[in-house]
């Protein structure tokens, strides 16, 4: 079995998002430099944290595709686990900062200044953000990948961050004159935290569980047992089934007991029908089908 395609075409998706996060990451910067609003400085930080995040993703998957070694017989697909895990833990460090900042500027609200030019950023790459988080989503479903599903969370997270930074800085440009208005500011930075810290949740709970071995998805299960029951001929009890996620890639251990009147060739005959249409019919997963005669613990 080979994910050498799929593999690729998450690639290409990195890629072309960490080139994004570089032309933002210059942008916003820029922007920075010529503001005094705390939402496009956190922003910065952000996207500055977002950028490694992405590189880290982006160099994980290239890790990922090469052919397991003699060290790791399994290949290394957890470390995308770690690697989400790793950007939830990023995520929420910069949304604890962002807070700071924010509460710091409600209790000594100041009129934003140079802030137009990061509201064009900031509506530019909402756009960007939520096509890239699409693009990631639709990916992670043809190919489950936890750097994937991290990624859609993370663009979506930076897409409704952007939305909830442009609106707030725009509606307080067009109402700088008032004092009311200079709220606004730290306001929006904290609407954003809730999405980041959204964000980070979804990528540790989706991630921790592949770490711990955790069983495949009741859909998938049911995948397996669907197949089974229609090669019932071919053996005569099912004693256990365990299956575990590494990375893209699922494995499944099948004990089957059999008629023991049958030679071994036709043992492995039938072993190879079951094993050969379970991988057609559940892409990126491995079978190992181990003949029993009595309970597996």
């Amino acid at each position: 079995m080979s994910t050498h395609g799929s593999s690729g075409t998450r690639e290409g998706s990195l890629k072309m998002a960490l080139i994004f996060c570089f032309i933002d990451l210059a942008l916003m910067g820029a922007a920075a430099f010529n503001s005094n609003s705390v939402t496009i400085l956190g922003d910065l930080l952000k996207e500055t944290t977002d950028t490694l995040s992405v590189l880290a993703a982006f160099l994980t998957v290239r890790a990922v595709r090469r052919s397991p070694g003699q060290r790791f017989a399994y290949g290394v697909g957890k470390l995308e686990n770690l690697v989400s895990v790793s950007i939830g833990v990023i995520m929420v460090a910069c949304a604890l900062f962002v807070t700071v900042r924010a509460v710091h500027h409600l209790g000594n609200p100041e009129k934003a200044e140079g802030t137009l030019p990061g509201i064009i950023v900031f509506c530019l790459y909402s756009g960007i953000a939520f096509f890239i988080s699409a693009r990631s989503r639709s990916i992670a479903r043809k190919q489950p990948s936890a750097i994937m599903e991290s990624q859609a969370r993370l663009w979506f997270s930076k897409g409704a961050f952007d939305a909830a930074m442009g609106s707030g800085l725009l509606i307080a440009l067009i109402f700088s004159e008032h004092t009311w208005a200079w709220y606004l500011d730290p306001i929006a930075s904290l609407v954003g935290v809730l999405f980041m810290f959204h964000a980070a949740w979804g990528m540790a709970s989706s991630s921790v569980g592949d770490l711990l071995d955790a069983t495949l998805e009741e859909e998938t299960q049911l995948q397996i047992m669907r197949e089974l029951v229609g090669h019932i001929d071919d053996y005569e009890r099912i004693h256990k089934v365990r299956t575990r996620r590494s990375g893209p890639n699922m494995y499944a251990e099948i004990f089957l007991e059999f008629d023991p009147t049958i030679l071994m060739g036709e043992g492995q005959r039938r072993i190879d029908s079951i094993r050969v249409d379970l991988e057609a019919k559940i892409p990126g997963i491995d079978v190992a089908i181990r003949p029993t005669v009595g309970g597996v613990d």
